[in-house]
């Protein structure tokens, strides 16, 4: 029987909250008992084995598993300019057996699903959004939240907290307009709640998404506190092909290998973003620039070389714009290289020169990689840009040990909340 007291056919098998009771399950054959035919329930299928007879017919009983804890659950929306998708994120100790959906005071709608989408809606309306959960038991939990259609992150934080200052980027086929924070950590109001650690916002990507990069467990951090740790951006500096985030042996630009502070990242990325249930929040296509386009020298194996970001930087003349094959991004992703397995990177050194450099919030006092290359000279080796301890921009050898501060793109379609301040930080709706 199933929880309403109507005998299961095979259409409706419970998914989740029941065992199947081998004693009253029966097959039969005219009426006779088939003891060959074995009825096996697994993960919410029914499925019938060695099953040899024409005209076989089986019944299966249910029995309910005793259950007196109520589930819990926490929603998280996002919106479209028609639509608002609700996702429930929800635990049983046997298991959820329905999800109601409400938006305003409206009808529930009933679904197995954890996700589910109120399409037909009109932009700039503000709706509540409700979510009820139910184990097969009848415990319920619930939670609700209350979204703008159509308005997405940035929106929220370019009215509540202004950054400094725009330009276009490679994002939106390279005419996004980004817009960019700049001044000391006292002049902007960037902070963000995210994932049990506290971040700044560099820019508000041209796609819409949002740029941030670490800063630490506390808004009070400072030096390596605002770092994950130390690590050498690659194994060796005796070629070009070194400064590259990924890297193929005999190629300037090429990624197949992953550099020994991809590794860093991605591990942290899996251990804290992925595993705790944040993975959802993060944009894998707005990506990471690491721009190896050449200016001088052949740009092959251990030939002088100097990159377009080196003359830029000399020339104070910050550009956010980067080649396909450059912009790093994951598998999934419509754009970029697609060549990232975790949506982690670094800071770019014409981010930093946008942010101010030394005079910027930036600033650390400590020396810590960027994703950009520097040049390549026999006497020196494969060297990346650094933001250094007093703010400003240097190249480092890539085999040196150097502080390291992820940096990861916050999805657009997300709810957010707050002032940016650190006593009103921005928060991802359901993921601080």
């Amino acid at each position: 029987l199933n929880k309403n007291g109507d005998t299961i056919s095979s259409d409706k098998v419970p998914h989740v909250g029941y065992t199947l009771n081998t004693e009253q399950s029966i097959c039969e054959v005219n009426d006779v008992e088939d003891l060959e035919t074995e009825i096996v329930y697994e993960n919410g299928y029914l499925y019938v084995n060695k099953l040899s007879h024409k005209g076989t017919k089986c019944t299966a009983y249910f029995d309910l598993i005793p259950d007196s804890q109520a589930p819990t659950v926490t929603i998280t929306l996002s919106s479209t300019d028609t639509s608002i998708t609700v996702t429930a994120n929800a635990t049983d100790n046997v298991g959820v057996y329905y999800y109601y959906y409400k938006l305003d005071n409206g009808e529930e709608v009933r679904s197995e699903e954890a996700i589910y989408t109120f399409e037909g809606l009109t932009k700039d309306n503000t709706h509540t959004v409700t979510v009820r959960v139910e184990d097969a038991a009848g415990n319920v939990a619930s939670d609700s939240g209350e979204i703008t259609v159509g308005l997405k992150a940035g929106d929220v934080i370019l009215a509540a907290s202004k950054p400094q200052g725009q330009t276009t980027d490679w994002t939106s086929n390279g005419t996004g307009i980004t817009y960019y924070y700049e001044g000391d950590t006292n002049e902007v109001n960037n902070w963000v709640q995210f994932a049990g650690f506290w971040w700044r916002i560099i820019r508000i990507n041209g796609d819409g998404s949002i740029r941030m990069i670490y800063q630490g467990t506390s808004a009070n951090e400072t030096g390596t506190g605002t770092q994950i740790g130390e690590s050498a951006f690659n194994s060796s500096d005796d070629n070009n092909m070194y400064v590259g985030y990924m890297y193929t042996s005999g190629q300037r630009q090429g990624h197949d290998n992953p550099s020994t502070i991809k590794g860093t990242l991605d591990t942290w990325y899996n251990n804290n973003i992925v595993k705790k249930g944040f993975g959802d929040y993060v944009d894998g296509h707005a990506g990471f620039c690491g721009d190896r386009r050449v200016t001088s020298g052949t740009g092959t194996g251990t030939s002088i070389t100097y990159y377009q970001l080196y003359t830029r930087i000399s020339n104070s003349s910050p550009s956010l714009t980067c080649q396909t094959k450059d912009i790093y991004t994951t598998t999934n992703s419509s754009t970029g290289n697609k060549a990232l397995t975790y949506p982690i990177g670094l800071i770019s050194a014409d981010e930093a020169i946008f942010a101010g450099s030394e005079y910027s919030y930036l600033n650390t006092g400590q020396d810590y990689w960027t994703m950009s290359p520097y040049c390549f000279r026999s006497s020196t080796g494969a060297s990346v840009f650094s933001v250094d301890s007093d703010g400003s921009l240097g190249g480092f050898s890539v085999d040196s040990l150097n502080g390291v501060r992820p940096v990861i793109n916050l999805k657009s379609a997300i709810a957010i909340s707050g002032s940016g301040t650190t006593s009103d930080p921005f928060k991802v709706v359901g993921a601080s």
